[in-house]
């Protein structure tokens, strides 16, 4: 799993039970919380989360006769 810092023990650990999120400016995260004193931590990856593939309309507008 990820690595990342506990502010509560001052230290670098693994993450565990880490959910991999999107936050609202795209990008990707994981949250988690620390195995030693159940702080949760967060670690913000990098590169911006892909969005789904837009959908293109198979049939064109109807035009007003």
């Amino acid at each position: 799993m990820a690595e990342g810092y506990c502010v509560k023990c001052k230290a670098k650990k693994e993450i565990t039970d880490g959910v991999e999120e999107v936050m609202k400016n795209g990008r990707k995260a994981i949250k988690g919380k620390c195995p030693t004193c159940g702080v949760v931590m967060f670690k913000i990856l990098g590169g911006k989360a892909t969005p789904p593939p837009a959908s293109t309309p198979t049939t064109p507008p109807a035009a007003s006769a």
